[in-house]
């Protein structure tokens, strides 16, 4: 038997794993090794299920897509098998199903129970303890959060929670358009926030869903800003921590769309309620959390584990034109569980060459940007001024740094005083601090290498 296990084994894992075995077709792909005598009995019953007008159909998204999966459900410390098939039915039962082998004493596998459901597709499946409760061996059960898709635009969710030969609903189907499952209230078990947003009749709040005596119940809501059109487009709701003096309390950041901009509502468990920190009752909008655009996600930018939120600032154009490209500094805003807001940081962020640069506290409001760029050689360069700059005088960078690619990059990052700050496979991060501004900017070659850092990818977005 399998013990132990608590990740969800690909069977195709298992096969490569093994070797020695082949496939004629794309669904075999999916077949149980026939090394490995455990599985023998599952491929069989498996089997049975596709010869009845069957075929495999995996969750479309989230971490668990494959269409056959090991997991411990009910803390045995034996892994079910869960099967994920849709059906031709002739019966006008649901067509789709959930398949789910239970293995006995003997190491057979036998069909425990079967999950229905109504739509076109699995849309996600995960597997969470909703319950608190273990099995046998000590080991957390684990109940199947389940997402059906009913249409393009459409989802119904509901948890089931298998135990005794059976599956039980623990959520009845709820609507949604957005949901996260996160131990918001610090029970050591997941709740489900799920995120419903009518922006025809201009509702659009959270839902707090708790376990109480069996089932997952809405124990709070808490409304989203007015007049969102609707969640950033592939961006997630981001689970994360907010200050309450030196305890981390767990929150959902929430990007919206506005006519005008974004916005981010912050959600966290407060006095046994739901709560979204940041909105202003007044104007029903979490006014400090706007901004024209998504293009700087939120992130933990200085590294102490909590998240902050973006507040672009543009810098003062050196030569106002009216054309002239935008340059932003960015403030990074913690929240605590209060609402209150404070600067973690204040940064450069170049998200088009894929750098940033912490600002020392000695530069605010006193530097102006532009841009030096020679495509045709693979350089792209920003130019750091004195603002304001001296009348009737020009202007004087006292500090560039470039991104250099293609040929001869290597000698160009040493071309005059220029030094590198970062090396890479397809690019260097050069820099060089120039005379004739009569600016003393406080840094080093070592200080200024310190505060240049790489933008890292953004893992919040939706799969």
């Amino acid at each position: 038997m399998w013990k132990n296990g608590w990740r969800p084994l690909l069977l195709t894992a298992v096969l490569v794993l093994l070797g020695g075995c082949s496939f004629n077709s794309p669904e075999d792909l999916y077949t149980v090794p026939k090394a490995a005598e455990d599985y023998t009995n599952l491929q069989m019953e498996i089997d049975k299920v596709r010869n009845a007008n069957a075929e495999y159909a995996g969750p479309l998204t989230g971490s668990y897509t494959q269409p056959v999966q090991l997991m411990d459900l009910d803390g045995d410390g034996v892994q079910e098998a869960v099967a994920f098939f849709r059906t031709t039915a002739v019966d006008n039962s649901p067509p789709l199903k959930i398949y789910i082998y239970h293995q006995t004493e003997e190491g057979q596998y036998a069909v425990q129970t079967i999950i229905e459901g109504e739509g076109t597709a699995i849309n996600s499946i995960s597997y969470v303890d909703l319950d608190g409760h273990t099995g046998p061996n000590g080991e957390t059960d684990r109940e199947l959060v389940v997402s059906w898709r009913l249409s393009d635009q459409i989802y119904r969710l509901m948890a089931y929670s298998v135990s005794g030969g059976e599956a039980n609903v623990v959520l009845p189907a709820v609507s949604y358009t957005e949901y996260t499952l996160m131990d918001m209230d610090k029970d050591n078990q997941q709740e489900i926030v799920v995120l419903n947003l009518n922006t025809v009749e201009g509702i659009c709040q959270a839902d707090y869903y708790d376990y109480r005596e069996g089932q997952m119940v809405l124990r709070s809501s808490a409304p989203m800003s007015d007049a969102i059109t609707g969640l950033v487009s592939n961006t997630k709701p981001q689970p994360g921590y907010l200050r309450n003096g030196e305890i981390a309390e767990p929150a959902l950041f929430v990007t919206s769309s506005l006519t005008t901009g974004v916005i981010t509502d912050i959600f966290a468990w407060r006095e046994s309620d739901l709560v979204n920190i940041t909105l202003n009752s007044n104007t029903g909008m979490s006014d400090g959390t706007f901004r024209l655009s998504n293009s700087i996600s939120i992130q933990d930018i200085n590294a102490d584990g909590y998240l902050e939120v973006p507040r672009p600032i543009a810098f003062p154009e050196l030569r106002p034109t009216g054309s002239a490209e935008n340059f932003y500094s960015v403030q990074w805003m913690q929240y605590d569980l209060s609402g209150a807001a404070s600067v973690a940081m204040i940064t450069y962020y170049n998200g088009e060459d894929g750098w940033y640069l912490t600002l020392p506290d000695s530069w605010q409001g006193k530097i102006a940007l532009a841009r030096q760029d020679n495509s045709g050689s693979g350089e792209r360069g920003v130019l750091f001024y004195p603002y304001p700059a001296v009348e009737n005088q020009e202007p004087q960078p006292f500090l560039a740094i470039y991104k250099l690619t293609g040929p001869n990059q290597t000698a160009r990052a040493h071309v005059g005083n220029r030094f590198i700050l970062l090396s890479q496979d397809d690019a260097i991060y050069a820099a060089e601090f120039i005379d004739g501004s009569g600016w003393d900017c406080g840094l080093t070659e070592e200080s200024l290498t310190e505060l240049f850092h790489l933008i890292q990818p953004d893992l919040t977005s939706a799969s």
